[in-house]
Formats: structure tokens, C-alpha cells, sequence
């Protein structure tokens, strides 16, 4: 990983928020890797910082560091973490299946301005969100459309509005949708009325999966994306999002976030983290051909599904992997490697 023309000085203090969260430790990682400093902030220093100590300090000693931010929603919760930072990456967003719009609404729209005015306040020079497919659209199978990075979730925004609050798996999801959707629209309003003395990135990742840098700090339970993988392999459908659309390797998509926070030719862009495009079948396909002799590794039945996800995403996935090459990546981790680096760390 390297910034060849960086726009913020290497050595300098990058703050990742949420740094014990899947994306945003390799993102750490990465950051490290560049030659950043990385202050990562976490809702519970002491149960983190031994694993997080350990994962970075033997290799990098004196680049990391922890900062207890436990409200985003409380004012001037982040400017502590922020003081002296060069680089602000808002990588770990909370994730809430809610029936009801406000109790996840305001929180993920507040948290995401309070980032954005401590940003500036703190005098940083690149900040850096972390968004969600989800605020691009909702997967639709076996409808061929063209995806750009002027495309919206405006449906499911409308959707989760005006349907009734019943608490099904389909209401909460229409709702964390139109929820992620409001905080990116929010994230790129502020930026457009305020015009802050930073520049401002985004990327959209959808499905991550691949290794784990600790498997047993990790968060693996329902709501991450190698735990759904975990679960489609078993054939456990209930707490799995049914239709999958594009995936990509862990470390692409914090390679994208780095360079999004660091490299002077990126800037108020939206990057896709898309590249693979496959259903929960055709990794289960996948991985039996790649373990013939573990066929303990996918049990159960295929999920009962029809079609698949047509869209094209052409335009921005050739964008973004061109940056992964701007940063010392050949382009994206190929399906078999990204299964392979998934299945030595969780088996």
C-alpha cells in the first residue's frame, strides 16, 4: 500500500472511527502500511486496546493509538479525538434494524454531521465517509440497469416513509436502508452549503468479505458481512440479506478508503467498492469446488431463490480499480483468493 503524491503529510495522525469494526481494522492496517499515523477510536478503550495494541505494535511501534469516543450523537464528542489529526475516515457507522425511522434515522444522520463539524473545527485536511450500497439501491433481481455515481435509493426513502411500522425483517430493512441513504445525502448537502477547509471523499462499499486480521475480536454475529457468508455456508437463511449483488476483498475496499483519505488525485468523489457480482448459491457452489475434501464447509439447502442481480456497474467499478493501482494493488482480489483468505480465518 502506498500514497505516492499524498495530499495529507505521511507521518501525520489519521483518525479512523470505529476502528475494532471489520473494514476499519484493515483500514488501520493500511493506514500503517502508508506510512500514517493512525489514531482509531473505539466505545470501550479497555476491552480493546490489548488485541488492537497487539495487532499493530510489533510491527509499528508508537503508530497507533486508541481514543475513547462512546456518544456520536453527544456534542463535541469527537473533538478530543480530533485534535492534531490530518485525516478524518468515518469507517464504522452503526448498524440498527429498526421498524420505526427515527430511532435509526436521526442517530446515523446526527453521528454523521457531528463527525463532519469536528472535522472542521479541528482544522483537518481530508475527510473520508464511509457509506453503504444501501444508499444506492436496493438489490432488484433479474432487472437489467445501468448503476452510476449519481445513483440513489430515493425508492426505498420513499418506501420506508410512507408504509406502516410493523416489525418485519422487510420494514426494518427498507428503514436501515432509507436510513443510510439520508446520511450519505446529508454528508454530501453539508459539504455543498458549507464548503469546509477539507476535502471530502466517499466510498460505497456493498458486500465485504475475505480475512480476518483477529478472528476472535472480530465481529462475526449477524449484522457483518462474513458473518451472513458464515451462515449462507451452513444453509442458516433467517439473518441472512436474501439477495446478494456485488462483493469485494476487505482489503480493496480499505485500500479505497486510504487512498480516498490520502491521495491528492481523489477528490469529492463517490467510489464504489463493487467488483464481484454472484448470489449466496454461487459462493456455496464456489466453495465446495475449491474444498472438495471438507464438505463440511457448506451444509444445508441452497436458498430457495430465483434470478440474480443484473445491474451493470461498469463506469465506477473501472474507476475505482484504477485507484487500486495508483496505490500498488495489480486491480481487485479475484473471487477465489477473497474465499480462500475467508475460509483459512474462520476455519
Amino acid at each position: 500500500m502506498r500514497i505516492s503524491n499524498p495530499a495529507i503529510p505521511l507521518d501525520s495522525v489519521v483518525v479512523v472511527i470505529g476502528a475494532n469494526g471489520f473494514i476499519a481494522l484493515e483500514t488501520c492496517e493500511k493506514l500503517l502500511q502508508a506510512g500514517y499515523r493512525v489514531r482509531g477510536t473505539v466505545r470501550d478503550v479497555q476491552k480493546h486496546h490489548g488485541w488492537m495494541h497487539a495487532l499493530f505494535d510489533k510491527k509499528w511501534p508508537g503508530k497507533f493509538e486508541l481514543e475513547l469516543v462512546a456518544d456520536f450523537e453527544e456534542d463535541a464528542a469527537f473533538d478530543r479525538a480530533f485534535k492534531g489529526a490530518t485525516g478524518v475516515m468515518y469507517v464504522s457507522t452503526p448498524i440498527a434494524f429498526d421498524a420505526e425511522p427515527a430511532n435509526f434515522w436521526d442517530p446515523v444522520v446526527k453521528g454523521t454531521i457531528n463527525t463532519l463539524e469536528a472535522a472542521a473545527r479541528a482544522g483537518v485536511k481530508r475527510y473520508v465517509l464511509s457509506s453503504s450500497s444501501k444508499a444506492v439501491e436496493s438489490t432488484r433481481y433479474n432487472d437489467p440497469h445501468n448503476i452510476t455515481a449519481e445513483t440513489w435509493n430515493h425508492e426505498e426513502l420513499q418506501k420506508a416513509k410512507s408504509e406502516p411500522t410493523v416489525p418485519t425483517f422487510e420494514r426494518t430493512l427498507s428503514v436501515y436502508s432509507a436510513g443510510r441513504t439520508l446520511a450519505e445525502l446529508a454528508f454530501w448537502s453539508w459539504i455543498r452549503e458549507t464548503n469546509p477547509p477539507f476535502v471530502a471523499n466517499c466510498v460505497v462499499p456493498d458486500g465485504n468479505f475475505g480475512r480476518l486480521l483477529d478472528a476472535g475480536n472480530t465481529n462475526t454475529t449477524a449484522k457483518s458481512s462474513n458473518g451472513m457468508l458464515k451462515r449462507a455456508l451452513q444453509g442458516d437463511w433467517q439473518t441472512v440479506l436474501p439477495k446478494l449483488a456485488y462483493f469485494v476483498d476487505v482489503q480493496d475496499t480499505a485500500r479505497l478508503l486510504v487512498a480516498a483519505v490520502g491521495s491528492n488525485s481523489i477528490a469529492n468523489e463517490r467510489i464504489f467498492a463493487y467488483r464481484h457480482q454472484a448470489t449466496w448459491n454461487d459462493l456455496r457452489r464456489r466453495v465446495r469446488e475449491l474444498y472438495p475434501d471438507r464438505p463440511g464447509l457448506v451444509r444445508g439447502e441452497d436458498l430457495d431463490i430465483d434470478g440474480r442481480d443484473l445491474s451493470n456497474a461498469e463506469e465506477p467499478i473501472r474507476r475505482a480499480e484504477e485507484i487500486l493501482k495508483e496505490v500498488g494493488a495489480s486491480g481487485f482480489t479475484s473471487e477465489t483468493d477473497i474465499l480462500r483468505d475467508f475460509i483459512t480465518s474462520l476455519y
